[in-house]
């Protein structure tokens, strides 16, 4: 029989190999709790929710996630831009819609789509016309000559970047200049078609033609208080082009841009001198409707 010491030896060697198992199940369950925090799972429901409610797609930094999808090769037969029949590495554009953006929560009808170019080109269409169509994001030319990722655009002499990515289709024609082929895009924007009408609808409703032919061949590229594109200038706030430049060169100007500035960038548009007078009185109508960008 054991002494009363060595029992006692015996009792506390015991205790001390439970208590340390105890300790060492503990610390287990912290640094398992610790790589499955609630924090952790909070902030990746975060980020899921920002692609589910956004009305903005940054298409390239999808791109640089490797997240845009999978693409195939299209035919256009009759490319707009190129003006030939043409093959593309595409992604179906609705499925970019659906995947990375509140589309399915939206009433398409009351929004437009916002195609922003890396250049300042800002076109717009009805969202129900593009996600109807047959739209696709084009993200490489096949056609492009060796080495190259796209082929070269040359329009009215200029060359223009086609990258990063072109939006194109294969059930519309390319006469029809309600569907938009912009390329050099870098972003899309959902936004509602009623939100900027109090900064760019004239109050004088003689006004209203040149209102909408602005809308279709000027407001890609010029902005009316802030509302359109960025490649040419704001044509209103703080001063309407009007204030400082005379009716007749502006006419001239808008009639043909080449003959008073060299390398100009601004196309000569399909306009009758009615139409440009109808713009003209339009953005004189807007002087007096300045809002602060």
């Amino acid at each position: 029989m054991l002494s009363l010491k060595a029992q006692i030896n015996r009792i506390n060697i015991a205790f001390y190999g439970k208590f340390m198992k105890y300790v060492v199940g503990i610390f287990a369950l912290i640094m398992w709790s610790c790589s499955h925090s609630p924090e952790k799972k909070q902030v990746n429901h975060i980020e899921n929710a920002t692609f589910k409610d956004s009305l903005s797609i940054d298409l390239l930094s999808l791109r640089n996630k490797k997240s845009l999808g999978i693409s195939e090769i299209i035919t256009v037969k009759h490319d707009p831009v190129y003006h030939k029949l043409k093959r593309y590495n595409a992604i179906f554009l609705n499925d970019i819609l659906l995947k990375y953006s509140g589309l399915k929560s939206l009433k398409v009808e009351d929004y437009n789509m916002i195609f922003e170019c890396e250049d300042g080109y800002k076109p717009e269409m009805p969202l129900k016309k593009l996600i109807d169509a047959k739209a696709f994001l084009a993200i490489s030319d096949v056609d492009a000559p060796k080495g190259s990722e796209w082929e070269k655009i040359i329009k009215d002499g200029h060359e223009m970047k086609a990258a990063p990515f072109y939006i194109v289709y294969q059930d519309v024609s390319d006469k029809d200049g309600s569907y938009k082929w912009p390329y050099n895009v870098v972003k899309l924007h959902f936004e509602p078609v009623t939100e900027n009408l109090a900064f760019i609808l004239p109050n004088d409703k003689s006004a209203k033609k040149g209102y909408e032919l602005f809308q279709k061949h000027c407001q890609t590229c010029h902005a009316i208080n802030g509302v359109g594109g960025e490649m040419g200038p704001e044509l209103n706030f703080p001063k309407n082009i009007t204030e400082y430049w005379k009716t007749e060169d502006l006419h001239a100007f808008i009639k043909n841009p080449s003959a008073y500035r060299h390398s100009v960038k601004m196309p000569k548009l399909t306009l009758t001198d009615a139409d440009i007078s109808e713009i003209i009185k339009y953005l004189k109508a807007m002087k007096n409707q300045k809002k602060g960008i």
